[in-house]
């Protein structure tokens, strides 16, 4: 284990989007005792299905544009936009745009719970104990998600 890690050893991994979602992303994950950070490559036409987790995120977008909504309300953010998504609230994502969305994607706690931890990178430094408290896992749930995508005319 250590503090830091090369691009090269963080390999990317195709994530298909469970729970009745719409395509796959590619994620490359680290974590630490408190937090994790993410990068997902979201192709066009990706949706994920309604979830929530523990976890507290912020998402910045480093490339492209994207939809996010959080309970009745949808965000469309552009390359450079943060938005917040507290934890424990209904939200899901969807790229309507014809290029790859990619956000950095911070959690606290970390998103290493279930089929979100796959490949995830722990960095600890040498001697270091690992001592994850709560971790956060997506929670899939129903919810009228097209009446919200309606209100803000995409379908």
């Amino acid at each position: 284990m250590a503090l830091h890690v090369k691009e090269e050893d963080v390999r990317e991994r195709r994530r298909l989007q469970p729970g009745g979602g719409h395509g796959a992303m590619g994620v490359r994950k680290a974590y630490g005792n408190e937090c994790s950070l993410m990068i997902a490559v979201r192709p066009p036409g990706y949706h994920s299905k309604p979830h929530f987790h523990d976890s507290d995120q912020i998402i910045y977008v480093l490339e492209g544009e994207h939809w996010f909504f959080v309970g009745d309300q949808g965000f469309h953010c552009k390359k450079g936009d943060f938005l917040r998504i507290p934890a424990k609230k209904i939200q899901w994502d969807w790229n309507r745009f014809d290029v790859d969305s990619v956000v950095v994607e911070s959690h606290a706690p970390p998103m290493i719970g279930g089929p979100s931890g796959d490949g995830a990178i722990p960095l600890f430094d040498e001697g270091e104990k690992r001592q994850v408290g709560e971790i956060g896992t997506n929670t899939y749930v129903d919810h009228d998600f097209e009446s919200v995508e309606r209100k803000y005319n995409l379908l």
